[in-house]
């Protein structure tokens, strides 16, 4: 009986970890991709603007 306790408790565990770890990783991910995606959409939004001399 305690083995089958001992078991299931590591099982859950392991599975808490994993779930814990992906988790980690799409939001490493996520900011990953913002902060690619960023300075493309700072460059893109720039027009050229001619400088009138009074």
């Amino acid at each position: 009986m305690l083995i089958a306790v001992l078991a299931s408790t590591m099982t859950v565990a392991t599975l808490m970890a994993t779930a814990f770890g992906l988790y980690e990783e799409i939001r490493l991910s996520r900011a990953r991709a913002e902060t690619d995606r960023l300075p493309a959409l700072g460059t893109a939004r720039r027009f050229a603007v001619k400088r009138r001399d009074r």
